[in-house]
């Protein structure tokens, strides 16, 4: 029979070492400051181990793999836009974005987390307006900014892609 896990002090703790309190977080805040200082092409385990002196084995148990790690660093900032404004669902995207410059294989799928909810929102708002195809626009809008983040690496600014659409 398995025993029901507690929190009494007097049962005998399991194998291994325990974990380190605040690990998870110390981790996600390096790998954060990692993807803003470096860029995702430069973002790696092995220096999130060194700054946090957390061994490589225990950042992987925790997150599988980069793509994994770094999609767990972002989510803080990955929630659904609130806004009403288009610009600033825009320019909220482009932050996030910024920090998956260079991207590999492994950030695309990061990517689509980031604009998939963004893309939403913006179809949502478009659509209310019933002038144009929101599915369009949003692809237009959200499409604009990828293409800048891949040619250029500068993001622009969200104001002047919404007039430029809309």
């Amino acid at each position: 029979m398995i025993e029901p896990i507690t929190n009494d002090p007097t049962q005998k703790r399991g194998r291994g070492r325990p974990r380190r309190e605040g690990a998870d977080q110390e981790i996600l805040t390096v790998a954060r400051e990692l993807l803003r200082d470096r860029g995702y092409r430069e973002f790696t385990v092995d220096a999130i181990a060194e700054r946090t002196g957390i061994a490589k084995t225990t950042i992987y148990r925790r997150f599988p793999s980069k793509g994994e790690l770094a999609a767990a660093a972002i989510a803080p900032m990955n929630g659904v836009a609130q806004s009403e404004d288009i610009a600033a669902i825009l320019r909220e995207t482009a932050t996030v974005l910024r920090l998956l410059a260079n991207p590999d294989g492994e950030a695309i799928d990061i990517i689509r987390a980031v604009v998939q909810p963004r893309h939403a929102r913006i179809r949502e708002l478009i659509a209310r307006d019933g002038t144009r195809d929101p599915d369009l626009t949003a692809d237009l809008l959200i499409g604009a900014l990828l293409t800048r983040l891949l040619v250029s690496r500068e993001l622009g600014d969200a104001e002047e892609l919404v007039r430029a659409v809309l």
